[in-house]
């Protein structure tokens, strides 16, 4: 890709100058050099006068849609996992208090049955 002549939308023709994925450096014909995100900005912003090279660019902003896509779907698993976590220690907390509560007030009446046995 070094050295690849390329069209931006705005900037004009230039030339891969450095090319170092994920990032690419592009001298513009005015000297302006301007770093793009290789291969997103591809076809956006970017296109590669050789339709072979801009064929290879393509195919790596796919592969890289579907590694973001798969990385995506991967993290939203994780925070699915987090939140059921927490849903269960809180419902088991929830639980364990109600069965604390319950124990207290049996144990209330049970001593109330034993005062009130032992007052007669």
């Amino acid at each position: 890709m070094l050295g690849e002549p390329v069209i931006h939308t705005r900037f004009g023709s230039g030339k891969v100058t450095a090319f170092a994925p994920p990032r690419m450096e592009v001298t513009f014909d005015d000297g302006a050099v301007k770093v793009f995100p290789y291969p997103q900005a591809m076809e956006r912003f970017l296109r590669f006068e050789s339709p072979d090279a801009m064929q290879r660019a393509l195919n790596d902003r796919q592969r890289a849609d579907v590694v973001q896509r798969e990385s995506e779907m991967a993290r939203l698993e994780e925070n699915r996992r987090r939140a059921e976590a927490e849903t269960r220690q809180r419902l088991e907390a929830i639980r364990e208090k109600k069965v604390a509560a319950a124990r207290r007030t049996a144990a209330r009446s049970a001593m109330a049955r034993k005062a009130k046995a032992e007052a007669e």
